[in-house]
Parts: structure tokens; C-alpha cells; sequence
């Protein structure tokens, strides 16, 4: 029943998600928004127990911070964190809170840059030239480098428990994902050759192959550090926001961040 309600979930969903994705716009901009207001939200349940609750106001201003990206640029993230920074200060400040207050307000920006700041840049990366096509070889290698990490390192992982925030991950299949990560990646510069480079494509792949795995690594280090399996149940059979796109979320800015760079 759980794979079944997989497979129905991610039929539906997946071709959505790309065309949204590949079309760009406004779009694009409502469904980072969704996914920025449902991962704050799982962000503040997963610090409840054992840090404390966030303000809630955060949620919507992490989203008014991603709806600012466009307009202001990079002066778009100095405004929203000093401004969340306040407005979690002086909560506590005029309430009268002290117990706890420098966890909230460490809490609350590490939540505003772990999902609408890294998301800002997705939208970003978007918009620059064949960023279409851009965010689908991003989308497509992390399908790659995880099936590979997953299948292959169950059938020849032996070294497992190095990382001790998700011990059923072996060294081989980390090595196994950067490997098919840069295999994907000279295929799909062959069928789109005529939208993306090879040096493009092979940063593409160093994006998802390092930086995508320790996306993944970072979300499990969050789970294990608040003692929890998944992020939520909001995607039936998939877990939660945070739990799918735990390596997305890493991977497009890092690449945004090299494109820019070098390209």
C-alpha cells in the first residue's frame, strides 16, 4: 500500500513539478514559495521538542523573503535577515522572554537561510540563459547519483556506519553517486548539446554529486540531532518538503553560486 500510494503521488506530481519548473515565471515563484512555507513549518515541529518553537511569524516572512529575491537581488537577503532578526529579538524582548531567546533567533535564521535564501537562488537560476534546461539536468542527475548511491551501495557496500547521521550509507555508494552523477551528466550534454556546454554540464554534476549527497546528509544530521525519521507526512508515502528535496535544495545554489564564477 505504501509503494502504491508512492507511485500514485509521484505520477501525479513529478510532471506537474517539471513543467512548473521548466516554464519559470510566476509559477515557479508560488510553487518555491509553497515548498519554502511547508519546509519552515516542518523546520519549526522538528526544533519544538528539543529547542523550542520558533515564532511562527517566520513562516510568512520567509516567504515575503523569497517574493523579494526578483525585485531586490542580493540586497533582498540582507534586508530579510535583519529584518526576521529583529522582529525575533524584539519579540522576545518587549515580551519579556529570556530563556531560550538565542535559540529562537539562531533557529529562525538558520531556518530562513536553509529554505527560502537557498531557495531564492533556484529561482534565480532559472532565469539565467537555457536556465531551463539548466534546472532539469540538476533534477534529472540527482535521480541518477541517488538511485546509484541507493541500489548499487546496497549490493556492494561494505563499509557502512562512517557516516553516523545515516548508517545504512555505505562509502561505496557515495563514490557509485559521484560516478553515475558525471556518466548522467556527458549524457545529457550529448542530447542537449545544442542548449548546454560539456564544462556547464560537468559542473552540474560536481553540484550533484558532492554538494547534492551532503544535502541529503544535512537533512539526516537535522533528523537525527531532533530525534525523528521523517521531516512530516505532508507528501503521502514520500515523507515531507524537507525529505525530497534535501539534496535539490544544496545542489542548485552551489551550481548557480559556480555558474556565475565560471561560466
Amino acid at each position: 500500500m505504501i509503494v502504491l500510494k508512492r507511485v500514485i503521488v509521484a505520477a501525479i506530481f513529478i510532471p506537474l513539478i517539471l513543467v512548473v519548473f521548466f516554464n519559470g515565471g510566476y509559477p515557479l515563484l508560488a510553487l518555491l514559495s509553497i515548498f519554502t512555507f511547508f519546509g519552515l513549518y516542518e523546520l519549526r515541529l522538528l526544533f519544538k521538542e528539543k529547542y523550542g518553537l520558533i515564532p511562527i511569524v517566520v513562516l510568512p516572512l520567509g516567504v515575503i523573503f523569497l517574493w523579494l529575491t526578483p525585485l531586490l537581488g542580493s540586497l533582498a537577503t540582507i534586508f530579510s535577515l535583519l529584518f526576521i532578526l529583529l522582529i525575533v529579538a524584539g519579540y522576545d524582548i518587549f515580551l519579556n522572554r529570556i530563556d531560550g531567546a538565542v535559540n529562537r533567533i539562531a533557529l529562525s535564521l538558520f531556518a530562513v537561510i536553509y529554505q527560502p535564501f537557498l531557495y531564492s537562488y533556484v529561482f534565480r537560476l532559472r532565469n539565467v540563459h537555457n536556465g531551463e534546461y539548466l534546472l532539469m539536468a540538476i533534477i534529472i542527475l540527482i535521480w541518477i547519483t541517488d538511485t546509484a548511491a541507493y541500489f548499487l551501495g546496497m549490493l556492494v557496500g561494505k563499509h557502512r556506519g562512517v557516516f553516523k547521521v545515516s548508517p545504512q550509507k555505505s562509502v561505496e555508494g557515495f563514490i557509485f553517486g559521484i560516478i553515475f552523477a558525471f556518466i548522467g551528466a556527458y549524457i545529457l550534454y550529448l542530447l542537449l548539446s545544442e542548449w548546454v556546454t560539456l564544462p556547464v554540464m560537468l559542473l552540474t554534476a560536481l553540484s550533484v554529486a558532492f554538494f547534492g549527497q551532503l544535502g541529503d546528509l544535512l537533512e539526516s544530521l537535522i533528523k537525527r540531532d531532533t530525534g525523528v525519521k521523517d521531516s512530516s507526512q505532508i507528501i503521502p508515502g514520500h515523507g515531507g518538503v524537507l525529505d525530497r528535496f534535501d539534496s535539490f535544495i544544496i545542489a542548485a545554489p552551489v551550481f548557480y553560486i559556480l555558474y556565475k564564477l565560471f561560466v
